[in-house]
């Protein structure tokens, strides 16, 4: 409808897997990048998960064209088979007659396939999307088919493409042959806020825009904050906007109009979409917050310098530590900086280990020092009780550190890489550490820095990671912990009264969601404040305050409810 008045040759916003519209953001391009060294290397498995809307799907159409001559290919899309419909697929879109075999004939054909391929030099992918809904059979089967080798390498290469549970259900004890085989991984995350704005200028530019629109700053910011960053919500609201305009007769999107179209989106009656007081409110507290971190680093300081050999605090004996070495002999430490790889090197080490670039100390925020000497504990006894190491990935961190922690409530949470700064609270962050890692460690987050984490190595250690490094490491996954009990009573719901409701609305209000004054009353407004909060968070959106929006509010910000964890 509006192709015409902007001049455009196509819809810029389109959610079908175009690959001429892929933006290759940082981590989409990593992303490719494991894939070609996945695929050239003959490495077998190669896992991509994200969550909905973080353009997978688009990758793997990229990768195939991208693919020459020498590669044969095979896209499954459709993930709901058994194993010989699997099987026939995978032969059908190789040119192989599938129709009549057994599962058993089907492999010796696929298997002749293969091998006659690799004699004349060529190579092998089977690229399985929405692999997160394939039945254990099936992915047994699979474990069989990277079976089909020789001596110098893999005959086929396999990509599992899928959403967040895939990594679950490979994390399962019964999955664990399969999941020691998978020799690439990536996970990919919501864009970043300067990530978001390249990607719809690299959208409207390939549809022919030209100049012919323009996207204020503040319509940016506006799509940043409805989205999430997430491509396909991106896509969703700037088509929305771009109608929106045309029926205005403006050729400019400005957070006007970009906030009438995501009202439009989300429904009329939703009164916390466009909210401006709160977030003013939370800009002013960010602000005063920078000033608050000054002052309680030069605390902290002065308790790391107390707690050194020699200091008046005696030191604690640290257990057994997991993570990058540390290079500084100084309490709040740096690791050494990383040599920039050569392209031969980054594609060697798809996993590169965490190393922080050394740089000077930054005002450090405050540390609960003795709630962080309780998780190290709790840390290091899930570390002690965790399986063998010949069963990869068997562990199960919820529950590891929900017996040894005395009861703590232990929450497990996905959130994206660019709100682990916003942690105000100590939490355990599961990375990879290495290509080597036998499976996930835990690091203990102690809190969230401007550009990164502040991560607790032991008694008197602390060290910062910038988000360009933790970005290598992140496997997708906090665990985030309150005291045993606390926040799991019955969820807070519209009409409540009392002092759970005054501790979640001061939270709300240190986190810039509700302005006014606490009251104790369950109303409209607490109520509104809790959704926006839960969308902020890619939370179940209800507006009822239980278990898992409070501990996620205790986490991001929300100081006021303490008293009860």
């Amino acid at each position: 409808m509006y192709l015409p008045y902007f001049n455009l040759r196509e819809p810029p916003f389109n959610l079908t897997p175009d690959p001429r519209f892929l933006y290759l953001s940082a981590q989409h391009e990593e992303a490719l990048s494991h894939l070609l060294y996945g695929i050239n290397e003959r490495k077998g498995f190669i896992e991509i998960t994200g969550e909905v809307g973080t353009g997978k799907t688009l990758l793997c159409r990229a990768l195939l064209e991208q693919l020459d001559d020498s590669i044969s290919t095979a896209l499954v899309f459709n993930s709901y088979l058994s194993q010989r419909e699997l099987l026939q697929a995978i032969c059908r879109d190789f040119g192989l007659r599938a129709e009549a075999d057994t599962p058993a004939g089907l492999i010796d054909r696929l298997n002749a396939y293969l091998l006659s391929e690799f004699g004349f030099g060529r190579n092998a992918v089977v690229v399985i999307d929405e692999a997160q809904n394939l039945e254990p059979a099936v992915l047994e089967q699979l474990r069989l088919l990277s079976n089909l080798e020789t001596t110098s390498g893999k005959l086929l290469q396999i990509v599992l493409v899928g959403q967040p549970e895939l990594r679950a259900k490979l994390s399962l004890p019964g999955m664990r042959q399969l999941n020691q085989r998978i020799a690439v991984r990536f996970h990919l995350t919501a864009l970043s806020r300067a990530d978001a704005s390249g990607y719809v200028m690299h959208r409207l530019r390939i549809a022919g825009a030209g100049g012919h629109i323009h996207f204020t700053t503040g319509a940016m910011r506006r799509v940043y904050r409805y989205s999430g960053g997430l491509p396909r919500r991106v896509n969703l609201l700037c088509d929305r906007a771009l109608l929106t305009a045309f029926v205005q007769e403006t050729r400019q999107v400005d957070g006007t109009v970009v906030r009438r179209s995501a009202r439009d989106l989300e429904g009329a009656g939703n009164t916390a979409v466009g909210r401006r007081q709160p977030t003013r409110l939370l800009g002013r507290m960010a602000l005063a917050g920078l000033g608050a971190c000054a002052l309680l680093g030069l605390a902290t300081s002065a308790w790391l310098l107390a707690a050194a050999p020699g200091g008046a605090a005696p030191r604690d004996a640290a257990p057994q530590r997991t993570g990058p070495p540390v290079a500084a002999a100084s309490d709040t430490r740096t690791v050494e900086a990383a040599p920039t790889p050569s392209p031969g090197e980054a594609q060697s080490e798809p996993h590169p280990e965490a190393k922080a670039p050394a740089a000077a100390a930054e005002p450090a925020p405050q540390v609960r020092s003795e709630l962080l000497r309780t998780l190290w504990q709790v840390k290091a006894q899930a570390e002690a009780a965790l399986p063998g190491s010949g069963e990869l990935y068997a562990a199960d961190w919820d529950s590891l550190l929900r017996s040894t922690g005395g009861g703590l409530d232990v929450m497990s949470f996905q959130p994206r890489l660019a709100q682990l700064p916003r942690i105000s609270r100590p939490c355990f962050l599961e990375v990879l550490p290495h290509a080597a890692a036998e499976r996930p460690e835990l690091w203990l987050l102690a809190h969230g820095l401007p550009d990164g984490v502040l991560v607790y190595r032991g008694p008197g250690e602390l060290m910062p990671v910038p988000l360009s490094k933790l970005r290598r490491v992140w496997y997708g996954t906090l665990y985030l912990t309150s005291g045993a009990n606390a926040l799991a009573g019955a969820a807070l719901a519209p009409g409540a009264r009392g002092e759970r409701v005054r501790d979640l609305q001061q939270a709300l209000a240190q986190g810039g969601y509700l302005a006014a004054k606490p009251s104790g009353l369950f109303d409209t407004p607490t109520h509104e404040a809790v959704k926006q909060f839960q969308r902020d968070n890619w939370l179940p959106v209800s507006g009822n305050a239980g278990r898992q929006t409070l501990i996620t509010l205790l986490h991001f910000g929300g100081d006021a409810l303490e008293g009860t964890s």
